[in-house]
């Protein structure tokens, strides 16, 4: 079973970045995953992570169900499933120290799109749509990093603030459900990774209940710099912590 201080650190930082994520859609990962690694093991993150996500992915999904481009995000959902069990036997068979490396190799990644404007440089077809949803899905099931990756391909969509949130919502909520069928199939959902889940769930819920308060405070504009922002942010942070463990 967890212990009083991992489980405390768990609820607090999954506090935030369900705020994070109810915010804009995405980023959960790269704002939880570098501080719980100081005291869970890799499988141990990613496993809690992707499975108290999926509540947060239901609550946008209804929220903005009124925008929310559901023939457009279809397609990209069956690639992400083809995707999920590659990110399970990734994570599964993988050690702790090789974990580490692949998600700071996949922040490293993340940090050049933003900061070479690589979104500019995404084309809007569908079929490139195919590739990132499958790729993203892969990484997120395995590594719990990837987010970002789709938000700049759905950034070039030119939807609305909600579309936006709802669509990333609605993928990730089924590559991420497929996912942690995928974890309990391969034993990767133990009793003590059952407890954080079930520990998290009331953070989580009131990140969501704050990022409503503050979404309804945004304007398109400002949405997509704040979500600009938190990649960049996102990304610092967790090659900060991996760059200090050198």
């Amino acid at each position: 079973m967890p212990t009083l201080f991992e489980s405390l650190v768990s609820a607090v930082t999954l506090f935030a970045g369900a705020t994070v994520l109810s915010t804009i859609g995405f980023g959960i990962g790269m704002t939880t995953i570098p501080i719980l690694l100081f005291v869970l093991d890799p499988q141990t993150v990613i496993v809690v992570v992707n499975t108290v996500s999926l509540a947060l992915f239901m609550l946008i999904v209804y929220q903005n169900r009124e925008e929310l481009p559901f023939r457009s995000v279809g397609p990209l959902a069956l690639a992400g499933l083809a995707g999920v069990p590659i990110g399970v036997l990734v994570l599964k068979d993988s050690e702790a120290g090789l974990l580490k490396i692949a998600i700071t190799t996949v922040t490293i990644v993340l940090t050049l799109v933003v900061a070479l404007n690589v979104r500019a440089r995404i084309p809007k077809g569908l079929a490139a749509g195919l590739v990132v949803a499958f790729l993203v899905s892969v990484t997120l099931n395995a590594l719990g990093i990837g987010g970002p990756i789709m938000a700049l391909y759905v950034l070039t969509q030119n939807w609305s603030r909600n579309a936006v949130r709802g669509a990333l919502s609605l993928y990730f909520l089924f590559v991420e459900a497929a996912g942690v069928v995928g974890y309990g199939v391969a034993g990767l959902l133990t009793t003590e990774r059952i407890a954080l889940i079930l520990v998290a769930i009331v953070p989580v819920v009131l990140g969501f209940l704050l990022a409503t308060y503050l979404v309804r405070r945004m304007n398109d504009v400002v949405f997509r710099r704040a979500t600009v922002v938190a990649i960049i942010g996102m990304s610092g942070l967790v090659l900060a912590r991996e760059i200090s463990a050198l």
